[in-house]
């Protein structure tokens, strides 16, 4: 047995019957009879007789109230128990028939269920219990079976690999039993909520959040309550019982990310070891993005725009994983702002005719908004402009904050760049006249970050032109030649994010 782990769920209640062994304790109700029984849950009247001698009745007539009948499974009625698929991202197979989210199937033994790569299902028992599976599992079906009289369930399942989350409903006539099967120990468990993780053919981790497990091992057993887990490895006996990790601290995240890579990074827990991020994408379409085991408290996973909802949990270093934390937000980063030539910050106007000049090709447009505050609140005008139309008159004179967004093909802005300062009405003397090259784009959030510009002419045989800077603003003292340049713009830090947040036109005339 110790080539194989086997978890035993046992729902109990205090006022509730057990089973034992195969077998099912009734507890008789005045009124019973044995015949009475029988014709409720027996699959035949002709296993009374066996009834009567196994529990020693001398009158079928005449049981006595809340005393105990001992009922053996296979004499009750009973058929293969089902399971309908009540959600399902990504792709999962039963004997590799696609399985559909809403559909019922048949748990018969022998049968394999298989999750993909960024797939998750969740499966309605037919008792109500529910059980959740994990990307990139398997597992076959040893036992399903459903016993009508009692809405009571014996479910088997030997697990390969993946995860499993199991949520057992309480029935108060005849406990549910579960059993799952994995490579190194044998726990038995009696509560409503317990997870099995299989990282490897050699170790797996029971977490348990309610009730009482019994994790027997190659020698020995060990009790793991609620909120504690257990590691036990193949031929080895059980780990002690630890206390899971809480729930990650998410609370740094941002609701809306603006930049792609997302940048996710939420507070390290001490003595972690690791987190298992899972990340979702609820809008437009359902999808699992990743399941992902992380070295570190941070994430950069290259998104669309839309919503997600980012899981986690903090592994300690023997493998345990704790409470999950969990993080919606929505992207919006797509099309990314221009890289912005004029005017520069705290550009200052002999009048108030502003030329914009933004990266993009000619037809690209942009929404411009100008307000008298450093917050942009409120907004004093709105400007949708476009290459090259990009000159526009100010209503009046003074200091004024701007910023500009891309425009995507239904109109709609991307995210807006940093906040811009100038001044209108400074007159002649006072002025600027920049010369040579001045760009700027948006900075990121990012600790260490470096930008990175690199500008090509097209239509000729020229060395590109690459500037590095810590701040996202680059200058040069000549000026670029007139033409059609291909402009990328890159953004690095030594923790590995790594951005190309535009592969652009620029137009120098």
């Amino acid at each position: 047995m110790h080539a194989q782990r086997l978890i035993l769920l046992t729902l109990c209640l205090a006022s509730a019957s057990h089973a034992d062994n195969g077998d099912w304790q009734y507890t008789i109700k005045p009124g019973d009879t044995l015949w009475s029984i029988a014709r409720v849950h027996l699959s035949t009247l002709a296993h009374a007789p066996a009834l009567q001698k196994l529990n020693a009745i001398r009158n079928p007539y005449a049981l006595k109230p809340d005393t105990t009948l001992r009922i053996p499974l296979q004499l009750m009625r009973q058929h293969s128990a089902s399971a309908t698929v009540t959600d399902l991202v990504g792709d999962a197979t039963l004997d590799g028939q696609a399985l559909e989210a809403g559909q019922r199937y048949p748990l018969a033994a022998g049968k394999i269920i298989r999750t993909g790569p960024n797939s998750a299902l969740k499966l309605l028992m037919e008792e109500g219990s529910l059980v959740s599976i994990g990307p990139n599992a398997r597992f076959a079906i040893k036992e399903a079976t459903f016993f009508p009289s009692t809405g009571a369930s014996n479910t088997w399942l030997s697990i390969e690999s993946g995860s499993i989350d199991n949520s057992v409903v309480k029935n108060p006539l005849m406990q549910n039993r579960h059993t799952i099967q994995t490579p190194s120990a044998i726990t038995a468990v009696r509560g409503t909520g317990f997870r099995v993780n299989v990282a490897d053919a050699d170790s797996s981790a029971t977490e348990v959040v309610e009730g009482q497990v019994e994790v027997s091992g190659h020698s020995g057993s060990q009790a793991v309550g609620a909120g504690f887990g257990s590691v036990t490895r193949r031929g080895e006996a059980p780990g002690g019982s630890i206390k899971l990790p809480p729930a990650p601290d998410l609370s740094p995240l941002a609701a809306v990310q603006s930049f792609s890579p997302a940048i996710l990074q939420w507070k390290p827990a001490e003595g972690m070891a690791a987190y298992q991020a899972n990340l979702m994408r609820t809008q437009p379409s359902r999808r699992m993005m990743d399941d992902k085991l992380l070295k570190t408290a941070q994430w950069y996973p290259a998104l669309e725009n839309g919503q997600y909802q980012l899981t986690v949990r903090s592994q300690l270093p023997n493998g345990l994983q704790g409470y999950p934390a969990q993080h919606n937000f929505i992207v919006h980063a797509h099309p990314a702002p221009p890289l912005v030539l004029s005017p520069a910050e705290g550009s200052r106007l002999a009048g108030r005719e502003l030329a914009f000049r933004f990266s993009g090709d000619t037809g690209t447009r942009y929404r411009v908004l100008l307000s008298r505050q450093p917050d942009m609140q409120p907004v004093a005008a709105s400007w949708d402009i476009s290459q090259p139309d990009s000159a526009r008159q100010l209503e009046a004179g003074g200091q004024w904050y701007w910023q500009v967004a891309r425009l995507d093909k239904q109109g709609k802005p991307g995210p807006y760049s940093q906040t811009y300062s100038l001044q209108a009405d400074a007159g002649l003397w006072r002025a600027s006249y920049p010369r040579g090259m001045q760009i700027s784009g948006r900075p990121y959030p990012l600790a260490n970050a470096r930008y990175q510009l690199t500008l090509q002419l097209l239509g000729r045989d020229s060395q590109a032109f690459v500037y590095s800077n810590s701040q996202p603003a680059w200058q040069d003292s000549e000026r670029l030649f007139s033409g059609r340049y291909r402009v990328s713009y890159k953004v690095s830090t030594p923790d590995g994010y790594q951005a190309t947040e535009l592969d652009d036109i620029l137009l120098v005339d």
